[in-house]
């Protein structure tokens, strides 16, 4: 959990709008929960409960992208304690001092072998620094309470409702200005008693789901918990005609297992599309040959570097000297060819959403790049230095503009 959120504040926000809620009525508790993320691992695992701890239900996922890992984004326990992991904009933190440092993901476990109810988990959780989370942590018991744990602030609630997505809770004075029209959209529902019903809250939580145009991606899977129930209604890639409901004892007899999500559930189309789309996060070869031809790229900036300081220096003292505009223009070549590897590896979210969503000026690098290879390739040849180097480069960009065209990022 730790590892990923860490590597999700990378992205840029509109790439994530996770959503929750939790709604009460009648002594009755249901809490929704969205999933939204590009993996094409989704899993269900099983943990019975050990020496006195709760056993539990997790629903997790990961993707081919090596720094990444396995973790579990939901889940609830035996005495019907629901966790969700949402992450939100960065901004200041305020860290506590002189507690003892406790992982996320293992403050996460603890809480799931441990808590009952909300106030169970803010008990610990005021006990304990969990490092620099850069995300969100949100917790409801099956009384009704909830809790939120943000970078730098905790706080717990039971109102008959409550709805929350990618957004610091803490700061906002009021949530109906918060600018995600699905989380709006839930809010209004519930205000109307929408989640009173297990079908009313079913229509809360697919209202707050997305499916995006690209590929048809978004939500990758979603969850209704009754925690009263001790069970668990899962849904997904955001198809709530099907759904597969587990019951958590029945389930937890049976000992501990993962089960892959995607098998429990009929054909999704555009879920096929999604595990066919080729990206560096989906396919750990491709993250190497990328790591690996952003090497190459440091190390021709370097050769280009040395041979433009080597003529600078014979201009100086008036000698002869090769191509220094090739030089010059093959380093900066270099250099914007370096920079957009680095966003590529390191952001999911251009591959759905294209550059410009990282930053608007970064949609244009592409034709940058391609303008910049061209005018090496013609002072190069008008120069009499020999041309190996003009086949090394054609080696690497080229492949990386047909990746570019493959994932329509040539132009903004």
């Amino acid at each position: 959990m730790m590892r990923l959120l860490l590597l999700t504040t990378l992205l840029p926000f509109s790439a994530f709008a996770c959503t929750a809620f939790k709604t009460t009525h009648g002594g009755r508790t249901l809490v929704g929960l969205n999933e939204d993320a590009w993996s094409i691992n989704a899993n269900v695992r099983f943990e019975q409960g050990r020496d006195g701890a709760y056993g539990g239900i997790y629903f997790a996922h990961y993707n081919g992208h090596p720094l990444r890992e396995m973790s579990d984004q939901m889940g609830m326990n035996e005495a019907g304690l629901v966790f969700d992991g949402l992450v939100v904009g960065p901004g200041a933190v305020k860290r506590r001092t002189g507690m003892p440092v406790v992982a996320t993901s293992d403050a996460i476990r603890h809480v799931m072998r441990t808590c009952a109810t909300v106030q169970e988990v803010a008990t610990y959780l005021r006990s304990v620094d969990t490092g620099p989370l850069v995300g969100m942590l949100f917790f409801a018991d099956a009384a009704g309470g909830y809790l939120l744990l943000e970078p730098d602030t905790l706080f717990t609630g039971n109102d008959a409702w409550y709805a929350v997505s990618n957004w610091r809770m803490s700061t906002c004075g009021d949530p109906a200005t918060i600018p995600i029209p699905r989380l709006q959209a839930g809010r209004q529902l519930l205000m109307n008693d929408a989640g009173a019903s297990l079908s009313g809250a079913e229509e809360v939580l697919s209202t707050m789901a997305v499916c995006r145009p690209k590929l048809g991606e978004g939500t990758l899977f979603s969850a209704l918990f009754d925690p009263g129930e001790a069970t668990a209604h899962l849904f997904f890639y955001h198809d709530f005609r099907e759904r597969f409901t587990f019951n958590l004892k029945q389930e937890l007899a049976k000992g501990d297992r993962t089960v892959d999500m995607a098998s429990l559930f009929g054909p999704r189309p555009e879920y096929e599309r999604l595990e066919r789309y080729l990206t560096p996060f989906h396919q750990r070869w491709m993250f190497w040959i990328l790591v690996s031809v952003l090497c190459v790229v440091v190390v021709a900036g370097t050769y280009c570097a040395i041979w433009f300081l080597r003529d600078a220096l014979r201009m100086i003292r008036k000698r002869p000297r090769t191509a220094m505009g090739a030089a010059l223009l093959s380093g900066l070549l270099c250099v914007a060819l370096a920079g957009l590897l680095s966003v590529l590896l390191m952001n999911e979210a251009p591959y759905y959403f294209g550059l410009g969503d990282v930053h608007p000026a970064l949609g244009w690098l592409p034709l940058i790049i391609i303008a910049m290879t061209a005018g090496v390739f013609i002072i190069a040849r008008r120069s009499s230095r020999p041309r190996w180097h003009m086949a090394v480069m054609a080696l690497f960009i080229v492949p990386v503009l047909g990746l570019l065209a493959y994932w329509q990022m040539l132009l903004p």
